[in-house]
């Protein structure tokens, strides 16, 4: 597979991948990929709650998980004492017939606010999170700042998200220091920290950025799935094409061999033996079908993405 090749085949990746079209109307983007963050608090059972980080970490994520019923007041601090407040609630509808009907979560974050009414069992507890975002346009950032959205309706963590989210633009967008809140009911409560200058970094990337990324990665996939694959046919060619007679030769000598000096009788000789021999097959067998497996494989992710 010459170079060229590979190139394709990790282009088509990245389309693949690529489900939300770009060049769409506006959409809030929820940014910040932070590999070496950290789960730095999680409890339950919580009513009223603060937390700050030091001058050298900082905030990449919070979590929070609230029963129905839950209203949740909380206020957000960034940069030089900045502060953004926002709510939560989690509440039942109109119908509501043994916890089983309508909910309503609205989701607030500064001056923007979402509903969301839905079919509730009443089993499940929301997850919100509040994270770094941005609005985008054909990969224009347009603003920057800090959203709250519902993953139990759909929203998930990186990439182009729509839908029930609450987006407050802030100008210069700043790692957060730390987050307060109270609740009507005890919630559980989860924050992710990581290096300050690492969600900095994070949060500035653009969707050229994004797309590279994806890119660098499928571009490492397939050359590792290159390499596997010339590595097993320099094998196979080694093996059984170049040196063939010698390996056969030496296999033949050495099994029979071993199998002299490890049987007592001629029978148990011939059985030891043929049995190296099959083991042989096997493993040549077994060797071509992970070849074949492994192209085929990559046969299919071309298919289904071209």
């Amino acid at each position: 597979m010459t170079n060229a090749k590979v190139i394709l085949l990790a282009l088509l990746i990245v389309v693949g991948m690529i489900v939300s079209p770009i060049c769409a109307a506006p959409q809030i983007v929820t940014t910040g990929y932070f590999p070496n963050a950290i789960a730095e608090y999680e409890s339950e059972g919580i009513t009223n709650f603060i937390y700050s980080v030091n001058s050298s970490r900082a905030i990449s994520n919070v979590q929070i998980r609230a029963p129905k019923g839950t209203v949740l007041n909380y206020t957000i601090t960034y940069g030089a004492g900045n502060v953004i407040p926002g709510y939560i609630t989690y509440l039942p509808g109109s119908i509501d017939l043994y916890g089983f009907g309508e909910g309503i979560t609205t989701i607030n974050i500064g001056s923007a606010t979402d509903s969301r009414s839905f079919v509730d069992t009443g089993l499940l507890r929301k997850w919100e999170i509040v994270g770094y975002a941005r609005e985008e346009d054909n990969s224009t950032v347009l603003s920057t700042g800090y959203a709250i959205y519902d993953v139990s309706l759909g929203v998930g963590n990186i990439g182009l998200q729509s839908g029930f989210i609450a987006y407050q633009p802030v100008g210069n967008l700043q790692p957060i220091e730390s987050i307060s809140f109270s609740s009507n009911q005890p919630v559980w409560v989860f924050v992710g920290t990581a290096e300050r200058d690492e969600i900095q970094s994070g949060i500035s990337r653009t969707g050229s950025d994004e797309v590279n990324g994806w890119l660098q990665f499928a571009l490492y996939v397939a050359s590792s799935v290159y390499n596997f694959v010339t590595g097993i046919f320099w094998l196979i060619k080694f093996l059984f094409i170049d040196n063939l007679l010698l390996i056969i030769a030496l296999w033949i000598s050495v099994s029979m061999a071993y199998s002299a000096i490890s049987t007592r009788d001629v029978f148990q000789f011939y059985r030891k033996f043929f049995k190296l021999q099959k083991g042989l097959l096997d493993f040549i067998t077994s060797l071509w079908d992970i070849l074949v497996r492994t192209i085929n494989s990559m046969v299919q992710i071309f298919v289904k993405w071209l």
